[in-house]
């Protein structure tokens, strides 16, 4: 510490102001006791107060010499002695704004602490609207569960409430009982004869399927057809000039009574040749390589597509069921099992067995060609 005094101390200007101030007391003493003897007067002074005099003329020498060679020396002596007031002034204005400053940062800190709580309270504000939000899906759940549910339960209840009426009604109406075809030019007693056949086939269908639908072995069902629309009927397919069809339908729905009578409803229309013996009825490309259905699932699809086609082509579905024809089990099933041995794309292909007329059925063969 001290090294650092003496290694940062002006000795330049110290001993020159020494030097200076010895030189000029020893001047000043000198003149002075020269004017002193020889009894010098100045300003009409005594020589012992001239004497005085001119010793402190000296010294305010002494002192003006080191003032001057001191700010000659140093810049802070200059600031010191003439720049006083304008530090004070700076020093007064660094404090005003200093306070500015301070002021300005409680401002700040209390605005920070006001935007911090609003921060906070926005916070809790999204917490709460979170847990809103979670509280409402978990609502959204239960309600779609509890649809779900009443959607089953309906659905339950409507297949109870088929199955109650399908108990209930032992024949439904427009059923197709029965149909036949009728070539054009035929005689009057053919088309009768050929009407009769279609009663007994129809009187068949009809004791079977109320036996069937009510578990009941039934000996006999009174089954009448309409004088009127029946004679209508056979001028109709005389003047025929082509094949017409004549389809058997159940009148309306007949429930097992003691007085069930079912009438029967007769219409015809022109039978047109749709499809020939072996001809394509529809035919269907498959991927086997890269499908995800089952054979089963592709042969139902398959299926429906055919009656869709059919109906379009100008086939009459069975107005009960919408169908146009069947394929008995095995030979969906064996087509199945063909199908599933197959891993490669192969066309689907439903050709008809035997001549297909508009009255149908729809009765094929099912083929793969890979």
């Amino acid at each position: 510490m001290l090294a650092r005094f003496l290694e940062d101390t002006n000795w330049l200007a110290i001993l020159s102001l020494i030097a200076a101030s010895a030189v000029l007391s020893v001047l000043g003493d000198s003149v002075g006791t020269k004017w002193g003897k020889k009894r010098v007067s100045v300003f009409g002074l005594r020589p012992k107060n001239t004497s005085r005099l001119i010793t402190a003329i000296t010294g305010a020498m002494i002192a003006a010499g080191i003032i001057a060679v001191m700010a000659v020396l140093s810049q802070d002596v200059r600031t010191a002695l003439f720049g006083m007031k304008i530090l004070q002034q700076q020093l007064y204005d660094s404090q005003f704004k200093l306070n500015m400053s301070q002021r300005d940062t409680e401002n700040m800190r209390v605005s920070l602490a006001e935007t911090s709580a609003s921060l906070d309270l926005a916070g809790f504000e999204l917490d709460t609207m979170r847990n809103d939000k979670l509280l409402l899906e978990q609502e959204k759940r239960e309600l779609e569960a509890a649809l779900r549910i009443m959607r089953e339960e309906s659905s339950q209840l409507r297949q109870e409430l088929r199955s109650l009426r399908s108990d209930a009604i032992a024949l439904s109406a427009n059923v197709l009982l029965g149909q036949a075809a009728f070539n054009e030019g035929s005689s009057r007693e053919e088309i009768i004869s050929g009407l009769n056949a279609l009663k007994q086939r129809v009187r068949l269908n009809v004791l079977t399927r109320i036996s069937d639908q009510s578990f009941t072995r039934l000996r006999d069902v009174p089954v009448d057809f309409d004088p009127e629309s029946e004679n209508a009927l056979i001028n109709e397919l005389l003047s025929a000039d082509m094949r017409q069809y004549v389809r058997a339908l159940s009148g309306e729905n007949y429930t097992v009574g003691d007085n069930m009578k079912v009438m029967i409803r007769l219409e015809t229309g022109p039978s047109i040749l749709t499809y020939r013996d072996g001809g394509a009825v529809y035919r269907k490309f498959v991927d086997m390589s890269s499908s995800k259905s089952t054979p089963e699932e592709i042969l139902h699809i398959f299926l429906r597509e055919l009656r869709n086609k059919a109906v379009n082509d100008g086939i009459l579905p069975d107005p009960a069921t919408n169908n146009v024809g069947t394929l008995d089990g095995e030979s969906f099933f064996a087509a199945a099992d063909r199908l599933s041995r197959i891993t490669e794309p192969v066309i689907i292909s439903a050709s008809a067995s035997g001549d297909i007329y508009t009255e149908g059925p729809v009765v094929i063969d099912i083929a793969f060609e890979e």
